[in-house]
């Protein structure tokens, strides 16, 4: 059942605990998904950007209706992540980890932006940057000619830019499109000749440094020896359709594997591991996309790196070193057991199932010697642990991404056994408006157009970071996810309920249980006609994203009402009446996002896996 005190609980646990006391030990900060695009880049294109009438600067954005149709932010994330840095330097964090989706699609000109402000910070404050690589750096394995159609234009409209040899065609009354080379979307090679530090390749001041195909031990390491392993030539793997190792098949390619572990300080082992799987086609020419692959294709196409995880992990446990795996996809199911439930609603493989992790996932990689895992990807905030009868276990913490619902980072501190996780929510960033005044243009330019379901203009009067994604969740549903996600029915038949509508349904043959529930819960039934399907898809879509996180957003009334209806459900018995059940289903979807494992301020027992809420 939805558990009030354990969410009150989680609430004064994020109101009390912003920067939780640790004891000295490893610190380490885990940002995920920035997905950086550089606003004020230079493109070296015919397109010098739009002039700020109140900075002088020119932006190269994308459209604020590109934003809010998709589910990560593509502008205000460059503010987003220099706002995480200095708060990063005032607490003092040396280490920080960038697990995976660093930029937006690898462009040369992201990547630039991105470099030059952790060069700047890694000189100013002597931190130290690791990143590993996700689904958005690279996009494929190869650098490929691309662009993006919905960048915006000087007068309001999308303006397209490629790199020259894309095969695109100006979309009629559009803007020309303005080719630009470094709109390309970089491979592995490229990227990693253009980052050429922060963990992609070693660092003088590393004390140690391999990757999956290092030859070298420990003993025998030096920074020479660590540079030629870091080549391009000299870490890739074989891989076909079929998979990898012994089940190579025909048409075999190689592909550069980004990963690696580092020893940044004595004793503090991090471990990189590149997750994308580009499985190549039939005829080995193109690849699929690594977004819906995961770790659930690094078993079966990526066989290398289980054997070398397990081989570090033993070196770690030899060696007495605190050994901390991270990359881009989870290890874990994120969905807390709500899958079989959320396919019989959405259908098979849709709402983000194709990127469950299965439970073989967790069993291969805790035998490899995994405890305490880092994702990101999903841009969700979430705690998953699996434990297994022969005493292993696995947790996965999922690192919300700063450039969605809601954005957070973690910071891990480590002290002997302890692993002390803090969830640091983004709410404040100095700027985050700075770009508003171009996309008044924009929508000015809709309007005229009649455009149909334009972005509601009232989230250009968000006071801060966190109202502004808290606008972009409530957008995203009602532009994008009610449409493409929901099936008609529930649509047509279910949304437009209001909360009072529903409990009525529910309470159909259970009345004197209904009004006990409303008595016990102290919920008064014309409360429940203030909202309706549409806002609780949205508390659905905030809990899924953030865990604990949402309660800021949600009232403590909505949540004793929706308890009522979980529990009422529960009492509803089985009925002919298809919306009903389906109606059942969502408060039972509902109510295992919410109790969930703890997710914002813990400990995780690294000998025994035990999460405590702190």
């Amino acid at each position: 059942m939805l558990n009030l005190k354990k969410i009150f609980v989680g609430l004064m646990a994020m109101v009390g605990a912003t920067h939780l006391s640790a004891q000295e030990g490893y610190k380490v900060a885990f940002v995920s998904d920035v997905h950086f695009h550089d606003v004020y880049g230079d493109f070296q294109g015919d397109f010098q950007g739009l002039k700020s009438e109140k900075t002088g600067k020119y932006a190269t954005i994308r459209t604020m209706d590109s934003q809010m149709n998709s589910t990560r932010l593509f502008n205000e994330n460059y503010f987003a992540f220099i706002g995480v840095l200095d708060d990063l330097m005032k607490k003092n964090i040396k280490y920080v980890v960038l697990s995976g989706d660093f930029s937006d699609d690898g462009q040369k000109v992201h990547i630039d932006g991105l470099k030059k402000i952790m060069d700047d910070y890694a000189k100013n404050y002597n931190v130290k940057f690791y990143m590993t690589f996700g689904n958005h750096d690279p996009v494929m394995p190869i650098t490929m000619d691309k662009g993006k159609m919905d960048y915006l234009g000087t007068n309001g409209k999308e303006q397209p830019i490629f790199s020259k040899n894309s095969k695109v065609e100006k979309k009629e009354n559009g803007n020309d499109i303005i080719f630009s080379e470094l709109v390309k979307e970089q491979g592995y090679s490229d990227i990693i000749k253009q980052i050429d530090n922060y963990g992609l390749v070693p660092n003088k001041t590393d004390i140690y440094w391999e990757t999956p195909f290092s030859t070298y031990k420990y003993n025998e390491y030096n920074f020479e020896k660590g540079m030629n392993a870091s080549l391009p030539l000299n870490r890739k793997y074989q891989i076909s359709n079929e998979g990898s190792g012994d089940k190579l098949g025909d048409n075999v390619v190689e592909i550069i594997d980004g990963s690696y572990l580092v020893e940044p300080e004595d004793g503090l082992w991090l471990l990189a591991i590149d997750s994308n799987v580009y499985v190549p086609t039939e005829d080995g020419k193109k690849f699929t996309s690594a977004s819906n692959a995961g770790y659930n294709k690094v078993l079966t196409h990526k066989n290398h790196l289980i054997k070398w995880v397990k081989k570090v992990s033993d070196e770690a446990k030899k060696n007495g070193k605190t050994l901390i795996a991270f990359s881009h996809y989870p290890m874990v199911d994120f969905y807390n057991g709500a899958g079989n439930e959320v396919e019989e609603i959405f259908g098979k493989g849709k709402f983000e199932l194709k990127r469950v992790p299965t439970d073989e996932v967790a069993q291969v990689m805790s035998e490899a010697g995994i405890k305490l895992h880092f994702g990101g990807h999903m841009h969700f905030n979430d705690t998953g642990i699996k434990k297994f009868e022969n005493g292993k276990f696995l947790v996965n913490v999922q690192v919300p991404s700063i450039a969605a619902y809601i954005p957070a980072y973690k910071i891990l501190s480590l002290n002997e056994n302890i692993a002390k996780i803090e969830t640091v929510p983004v709410d404040e960033v100095p700027r985050f408006n700075e770009l508003f005044e171009h996309y008044e243009k924009e929508y000015s330019q809709l309007e005229k157009n009649n455009n149909k379901n334009i972005w509601n203009k009232d989230i250009l009067r968000s006071k801060n970071y966190r109202e502004f994604a808290n606008w972009h969740i409530k957008e995203l549903v009602r532009l994008r996810f009610l449409n493409r996600e929901w099936p008609e029915d529930i649509k047509n038949n279910i949304i437009p309920l209001s909360g009072k509508e529903m409990f009525l349904s529910l309470s159909a043959g259970n009345k004197e249980i209904a009004n006990g529930l409303l008595e016990n819960k102290k919920v008064r039934l014309e409360n429940l006609e203030k909202w309706n399907g549409t806002d609780l898809a949205t508390d659905l879509y905030r809990f899924r994203n953030s865990g604990n996180l949402a309660l800021r957003d949600i009232s403590q009334e909505r949540i004793k009402e929706y308890e009522m209806l979980y529990e009422l459900s529960l009492y509803s018995k089985e009925s002919p009446n298809p919306n009903k059940e389906k109606l059942k289903l969502i408060f039972s979807i509902l109510n295992k996002f919410v109790n969930d494992h703890p997710d914002t301020n813990f400990t995780i027992n690294l000998e025994t896996g035990e999460l405590k809420e702190l």
